[in-house]
């Protein structure tokens, strides 16, 4: 008999962060739940850790790290619950945290994923995420990050988009709208897949009562060349695969993001990652023709229309003076 939310938990190499993440969920008032461990080759023992002090809670070992994607997808292949309650390894979730996801997602039915409020860990009185949303050159935005926390996020209500890294899904969303790109590997992978599912009639809803610690980014800043490399070439594929041709034309945006394109290359190369910089482009055009036909396949399946589209994403003012800024 399955249950009714699984958490699905990417690891690689982060038997400490799984210290302070797994017996957050042990405490959960929510019982109606499974745990499954997705490692990506852990070299850190990771797996030994889990089987020993939580045996309760499944494990998947993979040979190597495949990234994010391919571990999470992994991670609902392996489940058969309603729900699927997506968490990074570096957070830990309010013990009434689980409870409020599950009766957000029963209650609203035209929503197909729970945004939780997000605070930093070690400054809990700060805004981590508060839901998710991208502007027209493609840039991906933490609502609220940095933020002091109060009444303004205190409101629940409908968000574009929600972080994989502490969000709840229906099954429902994966069955119409498919899983993860595994082409993305790690980061902006989240931001595909709601945008694929907002195209295809499914919408975001924050619920602030549901409170997650995250400790921003604790596993990819020990591999930052790499992360650059991902977050701007998966930028420029989801922007393909996408974006509603309207969205392109409105506003000169095919403009604005071309010009965020090239800015962005040479503040890789100041920063000295040069490969990684011309090495996306790279990546995009040896891939073109495969960007096009996921293109053609999931604008085929649009049912919203462009405008509401065009209303959810984030004008972005381009200026002269900005350009000359290097990471615009």
């Amino acid at each position: 008999m399955s249950t009714l939310v699984s958490v699905i938990i990417p690891n690689w190499n982060g038997k400490q962060l799984l210290k302070k993440c797994l017996p957050s969920l042990q405490k959960q008032t929510f019982k109606d739940f499974e745990v499954i461990v997705v490692d990506n080759g852990s070299l850190d023992k990771s797996v030994d850790y889990v089987t020993k002090f939580f045996p309760e809670f499944k494990v998947i070992k993979l040979d190597k790290n495949y990234g994010f994607a391919k571990a999470v997808n992994s991670g609902i292949q392996n489940s058969k619950s309603k729900y699927l309650f997506l968490l990074n390894n570096d957070t830990a979730v309010e013990e009434n945290g689980l409870s409020c996801l599950v009766a957000a997602a029963n209650q609203h039915k035209d929503a197909g994923f729970i945004a939780a409020r997000v605070r930093n860990f070690y400054r809990r009185d700060r805004i981590d995420s508060a839901g998710d949303i991208i502007d027209v050159a493609g840039h991906a935005y933490n609502l609220g990050m940095g933020e002091k926390d109060g009444p303004k996020f205190s409101k629940a209500g409908y968000v574009f988009m929600v972080t994989a890294g502490g969000g709840l899904f229906k099954r429902e969303v994966f069955n119409k709208v498919g899983l993860f790109d595994e082409d993305f590997n790690t980061y902006m992978e989240d931001v595909d897949l709601c945008l694929r599912a907002q195209l295809q009639g499914f919408k975001g809803w924050y619920q602030p009562k549901a409170i997650i610690y995250h400790m921003h980014k604790a596993t990819s800043l020990r591999i930052r060349p790499m992360m650059e490399y991902w977050q701007f070439r998966n930028m420029t594929q989801m922007i393909i695969k996408d974006f509603p041709r309207r969205l392109f034309l409105t506003n000169l945006n095919w403009l604005k993001i071309i010009l965020v394109n090239i800015n962005t290359i040479f503040w890789m190369i100041k920063q000295g990652l040069f490969w990684q910089g011309i090495g996306a482009d790279l990546y995009i055009l040896s891939h073109l023709p495969a960007l096009l036909k996921k293109r053609a396949r999931i604008q085929k399946n649009k049912v919203v229309d462009d405008d509401y589209i065009i209303k959810n994403v984030r004008e972005k003012r381009i200026t002269f003076f900005g350009l000359l800024k290097p990471g615009l």
